[in-house]
């Protein structure tokens, strides 16, 4: 007991210590579609308005006799402007390209008055506006839609397929985000801490040690890639275009991600769509355990470890990055001709790795 009230005293000081949000409203990203057309000519760049009246920026690369349709849903802190490479490698191997920006970061509308927190309301937001561009503006035929979700995304891709199944063939994984650390602090304590914060009425506030964007030059030991010249163009975009600028992550954040890998997790198994899942072998953002422990759940899924990555697979260095999309591009063709399901043996033989 005394524990427990130790444990309240220490959030409420700290929550007190915390500067408070001002709710905001969800501001449309003026001119923000002209910017992405500059930076990426060779798409159609538009606009529509999501739930909560928040203005999403997208993205097509149309290909003629295309193969098939692929949606890359990025990650948290990510723009789709970031993935040209990937867009240009899709493209030359017959594919028809949608992206999109997630509410509140990259060139989308923000959510609340520091437009630099990294919010969410609810994950369902980010499903819904997935939604939407799927059936209302992508409108392709589902035996011919994937997906490519990385980090985030795969979390938002894998509740958006749970709860609106029969809409996409097949998803690839990056990275997925089906758990992360919670350093310092115990897991099993963080989603009380998360309540009582907003209880408190910090859910808007950043996380506890978090605040506003800061450039962080290369660094041989950063989490996200091990590429310099992919980790600095990224730095330069930042630089260069400061709306798309995210710092650390809202409390509310943190807890809305929490419950959404928990249904993801309970509902593994009801995933039936073919899935690759491309494991960073040295990912230090997410957790790896969590990935196998889905992939073993869900009857679709094939894992396959990158050796030697961190968290930005698609952004890493060429032999990792150029496999990674081979092996994706390679998924989809099988998808798409019937034959995307793993083989039992091999599916098996990944798991235990």
């Amino acid at each position: 007991m005394g524990g427990k009230l130790f444990l309240s005293a220490f959030l409420l000081a700290t929550g007190l210590l915390m500067a408070s949000c001002v709710p905001g409203v969800a501001a449309p990203p003026d001119g923000a579609a002209s910017e992405v057309s500059r930076l990426l000519p060779e798409m159609e760049i538009g606009t529509f308005t999501g739930c909560r009246g928040v203005e999403i920026v997208y993205g097509v690369r149309r290909v003629p006799a295309s193969r098939a349709t692929v949606v890359i849903v990025n990650g948290r802190n990510e723009t789709f402007v970031k993935y040209r490479e990937t867009i240009a490698f899709l493209a030359a191997a017959g594919f028809s390209v949608w992206a999109y920006d997630h509410r509140g970061q990259g060139f989308s509308g923000r959510l609340l008055a520091d437009p630099e927190k990294g919010h969410v309301e609810s994950y369902d937001d980010y499903v819904a506006d997935l939604d939407h561009l799927l059936t209302r503006i992508v409108k392709a035929d589902p035996a011919g839609c994937l997906l490519l979700a990385h980090s985030m995304g795969g979390t938002i891709a894998l509740l958006h397929q749970l709860r609106h199944p029969g809409l996409v063939a097949g998803l690839a994984l990056s990275s997925p985000m089906l758990g992360f650390p919670t350093d310092p602090w115990p897991a099993c304590l963080v989603p009380p801490m998360l309540t009582l914060l907003d209880l408190l009425g910090f859910g808007r506030s950043y996380i506890i040690g978090g605040g506003p964007f800061r450039p962080e030059p290369y660094a041989s030991d950063n989490v996200l890639t091990s590429d310099r010249e992919h980790y600095e163009a990224n730095q330069r975009l930042m630089r260069d275009h400061p709306r798309i600028r995210l710092g650390a992550p809202t409390n509310n954040w943190v807890r809305q991600s929490l419950a959404a890998i928990a249904e993801i997790r309970a509902g593994a198994g009801r995933i039936g769509i073919p899935l690759l899942l491309l494991q960073a072998g040295n990912d230090r953002v997410v957790d790896n355990r969590a990935q196998k422990d889905f992939c073993r759940r869900c009857p679709g899924c094939r894992l396959v470890p990158m050796a030697g990555s961190q968290h930005e697979i698609l952004m890493e260095k060429p032999a990792i990055r150029e496999t990674a999309r081979r092996m994706i591009v390679e998924f989809f063709n099988r998808v798409i001709s019937g034959a995307g399901r793993p083989d039992p043996g091999e599916k098996n033989e990944k798991g235990k790795e």
